[in-house]
């Protein structure tokens, strides 16, 4: 995904989603659309998707929409690199997008997050899950991370995506 102000998901990031939660603080997001409507961004960056303890080293594409307000909808994700990294497929669509929410000046979460990890061994379902990351804005780029952010099933996902358009996050 690109960079956005201080605010985003999936997709997570990430992969990073990336359900809207409940906000615990008010932030808003810079430049939003007109009249605060949402925009489309992307994010893309490293992700590690975990498998009952096998890590595989992938890139995530992330898009979807940010409002002024904080609310994220993702509405595709993939994973991108080695072959294995394409047998992990993401259910965010535009029709059953992950839904997030940038709850505060650096933290996000994003629900309904699910991933189908079509391996012959290894293989499954995880999620659907809600899923916790932060957000950074360093003044010119904006950055969405997840840390072994867990799914039912097993998985985990890490990744540090970087979002576009830059997105600048205040509390």
């Amino acid at each position: 995904m690109s960079k956005m102000h201080n605010r985003i998901l999936a997709a997570g990031a990430c992969a990073l989603a990336l359900g809207v939660c409940s906000a615990t603080g008010a932030a808003t997001i810079t430049p939003p659309g007109a009249g605060g409507a949402a925009i489309p961004f992307s994010a893309v960056g490293p992700a590690v998707v975990s498998k009952s303890g096998v890590d595989v080293d992938c890139t995530a594409v992330f898009s979807g929409t940010v409002d002024g307000a904080g609310n994220i909808l993702i509405t595709s994700a993939a994973f991108k690199g080695i072959p294995v990294c394409r047998m992990i497929k993401a259910s965010a669509t535009a029709a059953a997008p992950w839904a997030g929410k940038v709850t505060s000046f650096n933290q996000l979460t994003i629900d309904q997050v699910m991933v189908n990890v079509n391996t012959p061994i290894l293989g499954g379902q995880c999620g659907p899950s809600l899923v916790g990351g932060q957000i950074g804005d360093s003044g010119s780029e904006t950055t969405i991370s997840l840390s072994a952010a867990p799914l039912a099933g097993g998985c985990a996902i890490s990744a540090t995506l970087t979002t576009t358009p830059y997105m600048h996050v205040t509390p």
